[in-house]
């Protein structure tokens, strides 16, 4: 008896826009009892038949009849030859084409212009399965919802998928051959889609080619196209991948040659330097050997991902294109070369420690060796983390953190979260909460509690005063303050606002414009002006006109009004127990200048430019404080401050849900944190509008042409530019309101 196809119509919803269900295909290599009674009379050397199930209508049963019986007897037919590569690039990707000229080449001749019959003709019974432009070029393909048909019929009657990719490939990709088509034909090798646990090893078509046929298959379709299209080298890094990640032909050996072959086609581009790297990373992971061996390993991994990032370095943006000196254009910095040498090194560490003979000897030397490096990557990936994002709804995967944390702790006995860095300070008010990246990483971490905050920042001080001339001790005394306040605003640890001021003062008239953002970050937070109520505005009036009576009655040198008023609020004892939300962001006396405040912006912005811009491009800069409506150090908020808020709200929103799977739950509770700062709706939340202070702003000269423009935002009476985080809102002249945040690039106006 021959074999049986069943062919349904499936209930998966369409690729198409109009939502028609496409026909889906179910093959069967066994026959229900009901199908095999219907086969009874069949004689053993009767032919194959195919059964079209309920669901196709009989016009749709008569054209995938004709279809089929058309293959059967004409499989080396040109138009079943063009027709399967149609099925194949539909099938993948719906919006691919081939063009008429390309179908015309593979249908041979007679051509049109020289007599032969139309095209429509030639291509006859599939016909009305295709589409065709009617401008120039004209471009041919098959309707999403047949193309998956198409395939599997041309699978049966032995048209296998890498069958046909070889032979497109062969017919359509010798001299001059199209563009459009080359790159289809990658993507359809290498494009991998987005699944639940992040991207798919491979590409579908390459996937399915294992699945249904074998990898070796596969591995001869890549390597033909890597020979064929030898512009795209992604095509080794996917050769390469699977010679090391499919079980069926693991070979480490292969996937060092392919990795090593993919180097030398592309060797100033660290993406194609990390296939390699992770070659290496693997088979030390995957080691059993002694010590020898897992040092021999672990070198040559850590060499492999040194040249990773040794190439990432010299790569630009695409800003950079038409520059001299940039190597390779990345719209992206490369981080896996970094990050690579920090997996490399927590897994040399914990297979060494399990070795013999001497594990902590052996231990010793190598984090001796290493522990210098492994902390300037933990400083790289702390800065990398808390300033930015790789989207505004995106996170980098749980396992990232982890192991930059647990590398770290294994080579310095030092616990990542006491760290008191600049950025290791930001991250204290995150700590305990539901999208802090310590709670994402896995590790049981609570909320800093008021004490804590209170010893660092009086363990920083004493840093500071035992060295006033140190301008990171200065700034990150100053930032513990500032955090401080966001958790209590009455504190005998917190420092009047004029006192830090002074500090920071002390710093101002030396290196201009040639410090790190992190300090022009606490110059706009310190001395950024307040904004008055009318009755505050009246009162202040009346105060100079006071103090213009008495400096006429009474003449006093200027220096000695100065001197006096700095003593009067350095020695009041009481000082230390006063809110010091209540205190003025106005420069004290004793300091003789107010900072240009705008000028501070663009010292910021250059130092952002000239220190991280090259690292976060193309992430999404992270607000890290919000303009609030309280004083001094009180009115800046923390953006920790607006997730409490939120995850608040969410959690009760999704308490009748306490009995579900708490990963589930999870899910959708961050789906629904993500939707509300996507959609702006965070801004709309009575609780956070509470808190934050709107602020007017205008467009300046260069209006609403794009996001991230220019605007100008008041202030204190005056107009100071910032960038808008939300795109145009059409041409006005009129001041709008929205809310000030701070990136560590500078102000951002976020609607």
């Amino acid at each position: 008896m021959g074999s049986v196809v069943i062919i349904s119509s499936g209930s998966q919803p369409a690729r198409t826009e109009d939502n028609n269900q496409f026909l889906q295909i179910t093959l069967k290599s066994e026959l229900t009892a009901m199908e095999q009674n219907s086969t009874d009379t069949w004689s053993s050397d009767s032919e194959e038949e195919i059964f079209w199930a309920d669901g196709f209508s009989s016009m749709e049963q008569h054209h995938l009849d004709n279809m089929s019986q058309y293959v059967r007897s004409h499989q080396r037919s040109t138009n079943t030859k063009l027709f399967s590569f149609l099925a194949l690039l539909n099938t993948y990707n719906p919006e691919s084409y081939l063009q008429m000229s390309e179908c015309q080449k593979v249908l041979g001749p007679p051509d049109l212009i020289h007599g032969g019959p139309p095209f429509e003709d030639r291509m006859e019974p599939f016909t009305i399965l295709i589409r065709t432009s009617t401008e120039p070029p004209g471009y041919v393909s098959i309707y999403p919802e047949s193309a998956d048909i198409a395939l599997e019929v041309m699978a049966y009657f032995g048209h296998s998928r890498s069958s046909i990719m070889m032979r497109l490939m062969s017919s359509l990709c010798g001299d001059e051959p199209q563009t459009d088509t080359m790159m289809f034909l990658k993507d359809l090798l290498t494009k991998r889609e987005m699944g639940t646990k992040g991207k798919e090893k491979f590409s579908r078509l390459v996937q399915d080619i294992c699945d249904n046929e074998n990898p070796h298959k596969a591995v001869s379709v890549l390597e033909m196209a890597s020979d064929k299209l030898r512009q795209y080298y992604v095509l080794l890094q996917t050769l390469s991948r699977l010679y090391l990640l499919n079980v069926e032909i693991k070979d480490y050996k292969m996937a060092k040659r392919w990795a090593k072959i993919a180097i030398e086609r592309a060797p100033n581009n660290s993406f194609v330097a990390d296939t390699l790297g992770q070659v290496h990373k693997n088979c030390l992971m995957r080691s059993n050997g002694n010590q020898r061996q897992i040092l021999n390993m672990a070198r040559e991994a850590w060499m492999a991902f040194k040249d990773v990032a040794r190439k990432a370095e010299g790569e630009e943006g695409p800003e950079m294109e038409d520059e001299s000196g940039a190597i390779h254009i990345s719209t992206i910095f490369n981080n896996r070369g970094y990050f690579g040498l920090i997996q490399v090194a927590k897994i040399a560490f914990e297979k060494l420690r399990h070795s013999n003979p001497n594990p902590q000897q052996v231990l010793n030397a190598e984090i001796q060796n290493l522990r210098e490096e492994v902390e300037a990557k933990f400083d790289f990936f702390e800065d990398y983390l808390t300033y930015s994002l790789p989207g505004k709804t995106s996170l980098e995967p749980p396992y990232f953190w982890k192991d930059v944390v647990v590398c770290y702790e294994h080579y310095t006995g030092e616990a990542a979260a006491d760290s008191i860095s600049f950025p290791g300070l930001l991250e204290c008010l995150n700590r305990g909460h539901f999208v802090s990246r310590g709670r994402r990483s896995g590790f049981e971490e609570d909320e800093e509690t008021v004490s804590d905050l209170e010893e660092i920042c009086n363990d920083l001080k004493t840093t500071y005063e035992g060295n006033v001339t140190d301008e990171k001790a200065a700034e990150r005394y100053i930032l513990s303050n500032i955090i401080l306040s966001n958790k209590i605003s009455i504190s005998s640890a917190l420092s009047p606002l004029r006192e830090l001021q002074t500090i920071l003062s002390t710093f101002l008239d030396t290196r201009v414009g040639k410090r790190g953002p992190e300090f022009y970050l606490l110059v706009l937070l310190l001395f950024w002006p307040e904004e008055h109520t009318e009755a505050e505005e009246e009162d202040e009036e009346e105060e100079e006109e006071d103090d213009e009576e008495e400096g006429e009655e009474e003449e006093q040198p200027a220096t000695t009004a100065s001197d006096s008023d700095y003593q009067t609020w350095e020695d009041d004892d009481g000082y230390d127990d006063q809110e010091t939300e209540g205190e003025s962001a106005q420069p004290p006396p004793g300091i003789m200048f107010e900072p240009d405040l705008q000028k501070q912006i663009t010292f910021m912005e250059k130092a952002f430019e000239e220190g991280y811009a090259k690292y976060l491009r193309g992430r999404y800069l992270v607000p890290l404080f919000f303009l609030g409506k309280g004083s001094g150090l009180s009115k800046w908020i923390h953006k920790s401050r607006l997730d409490a808020i939120i995850e608040e709200m969410v959690n009760a929103e999704f308490a009748y849900q306490e009995s579900a799977l708490p990963i589930s739950l999870n899910i959708r509770k961050k789906r629904k944190i993500n939707e509300l700062w996507r959609t702006g709706e965070v801004w709309r939340i009575p609780d956070i509008q509470d808190i934050l202070l709107p602020v007017m702003i205008e467009p300046t000269l260069t209006g609403w042409e794009k996001e991230g423009c220019r605007v100008f935002v008041y202030v204190g009476g005056r107009k100071i530019q910032a960038t808008t985080e939300f795109g145009p809102i059409g041409p006005t002249h009129r001041p709008t309101v929205s809310y000030l945040g701070f990136t560590i690039k500078g102000p951002v106006v976020f609607k």
